[in-house]
């Protein structure tokens, strides 16, 4: 069963790549790629594996849904650019059976923007908002969990708007003495029902791996993932900029090395356990780094942040990050275990 699952998710992560084109471009439901909760956002946005995931992180992989306690909710907030909000949702549902459910939402709404005609003239206003809800599954077996995110993602400017219904997979290994897993997991593979228009659209498909590893006595926590695994090259280079020329004016085209290519898949993360109950959160994501380099250099492009703090019932945990040097994004994420106040 297992090794049909993880066939599954190649396969997946194939067939998208048939269509697969580069990261900008047309694409829909890009806010998909955000991160879902504020450790994620700390560690670099983007996590494949996790020892300790403490049902947070099941719109990240699947198979960590298996450490989702019944009853628990998670509610994420992060002020994004401008006047739009994004809000994410993950709950432990109190289905008895085998294996954990879950459920979780994703909304981003960019608030009220002027209608005007072709005149300019004021029309009113309208809004715009994206979507997505999901259902989870994910069944230990041994060492090994397999999950599966079944979700129906929406979006809506005025009067356009586009379906799409997709799917995550994924698998985790956990070693059964240290704090060790892998993960891989394969995300938002569907079908687009419905777009804006009649133009042609591509998912935000991504095939990611990903472990996570506490060395004895040591009180650190550290996250290796690789994302968009199914593309080598995910490098852009702005034509517009860094443009130069040979002695006879020819235009000379920018390369990007082997190890460079490389590096831009790679996000990496430190949980810094401080106490038991305060974690000190750090990441760098290269790909976001060197996108940022392209028009002011770098500045704080790729670095992340946070901090996480638990006390009974709750877990309130803060990450800041930043996509490019003038625009960082904090995230709001907290922790409720109903069941401990339902008793009560």
């Amino acid at each position: 069963m297992l090794t049909r699952f993880l066939w599954l998710i190649f396969l997946a992560g194939l067939c998208q790549t048939a269509n697969a084109q580069s990261l900008g471009g047309q694409r829909v439901f890009s806010f998909l790629d955000l991160p879902t909760h504020a450790r994620v956002a700390a560690l670099g946005g983007q996590v494949a594996s996790a020892t300790q995931p403490d049902g947070s992180y099941h719109l990240n992989n699947p198979a960590l849904a298996d450490s989702i306690r019944t009853n628990q909710l998670a509610i994420s907030l992060m002020p994004y650019l401008a006047a739009a909000k994004y809000y994410t949702l993950h709950y432990g549902l109190p289905i008895n059976s085998k294996g954990k459910w879950a459920a979780g939402m994703q909304y981003l709404t960019y608030g009220q923007m002027n209608l005007t005609d072709a005149a300019g003239n004021s029309l009113g206003t309208f809004t715009a908002n994206d979507y997505a809800l999901s259902l989870t599954h994910a069944r230990t077996e041994g060492n090994f969990t397999l999950g599966a995110t079944v979700k129906a993602v929406g979006s809506s400017i005025e009067m356009y708007s586009a379906f799409g219904v997709m799917a995550d997979l994924g698998g985790t290994w956990r070693h059964p003495r240290q704090e060790l897993t892998f993960g891989l997991v394969a995300k938002n593979v569907g079908f687009l029902l419905k777009n804006y228009g009649p133009s042609d659209a591509e998912l935000p498909f991504d095939l990611q791996a990903g472990v996570t590893i506490k060395p004895q006595h040591a009180p650190v926590r550290l996250t290796l993932t690789a994302h968009h695994l199914h593309r080598f090259d995910i490098s852009y280079n702005d034509p517009n900029l860094n443009v130069r020329y040979d002695l006879n004016g020819n235009i000379i085209p920018q390369t990007v090395g082997v190890a460079e290519k490389i590096a831009r898949h790679l996000s990496v993360g430190a949980e810094l356990l401080i106490h038991r109950h305060v974690h000190i959160l750090v990441g760098y994501n290269h790909q976001k780094r060197q996108e940022g380099k392209l028009t002011t250099g770098g500045g704080g492009a790729g670095i992340s942040f946070g901090a996480s703090i638990q006390a009974r019932g709750f877990q309130l945990t803060y990450g800041r990050f930043s996509a490019v040097p003038t625009a960082g994004t904090s995230q709001l994420s907290l922790r409720i275990d109903l069941d401990r106040f339902l008793r009560n």
